[in-house]
């Protein structure tokens, strides 16, 4: 097989998980090009799609259940042991910190909706403006948005990511601590 149609077999195998490709890349391309038809410088469009698919199961069986993603989310807390390769994925993965930012501001907003909610039950009627971004103001909130995001989250970035590896028993690089075990209430 050519090396262009192994590239296009690399390129799809993006679709699975970063820890999964890096344990079992080279068996998969293997299989691909194994059973590639003779003279094809691209994967048939079933190919692709089964490559595709299989990847995008992979990482939906690797996430937590949405309970206690939302609890690593909002509220910073420790994952099940079985589910820390997918915290060491996304937390050395691309835009972590834009990730983390905006599931903080999803959160706060939220707050403030409920609060609004609640007081607006109470009184019967709106004690506070809605807390959703109107007029000439809403301006300000991008932009202060805005520096949080691409200014103030990059430089915290670094210690955020080692803080959150050494909770789930990784070391600062990424690679898992020699004596991490599942503990007895996660096994």
């Amino acid at each position: 097989m050519s090396s262009l149609y192994e590239r296009r077999c690399r390129t799809l195998l993006r679709a699975y998980p970063p820890s999964y490709r890096k344990a079992r890349a080279e068996e998969l391309i293997g299989t691909l090009l194994d059973a590639a038809e003779p003279g094809r410088d691209i994967p048939s469009l079933g190919v692709s799609w089964d490559v595709v698919r299989g990847g995008l199961i992979t990482r939906w069986r690797a996430r937590p259940p949405l309970h206690h993603w939302l609890a690593y989310r909002l509220i910073d807390k420790r994952v099940p042991y079985r589910y820390r390769m997918w915290v060491r994925d996304d937390v050395l993965g691309r835009w972590h910190f834009a990730r983390s930012f905006a599931s903080g501001f999803a959160y706060s907003w939220l707050f403030m909706l409920a609060t609004w909610t609640v007081m607006s039950l109470i009184t019967g009627d709106s004690p506070l403006p809605l807390p959703l971004p109107y007029g000439d103001g809403w301006w300000l909130l991008i932009g202060l948005c805005a520096v949080l995001l691409f200014v103030v989250a990059p430089l915290l970035e670094r210690r955020t990511r080692r803080r959150i590896l050494h909770k789930h028993e990784f070391l600062p690089d990424g690679t898992p601590c020699e004596e991490s075990q599942p503990h007895a209430d996660e096994a």
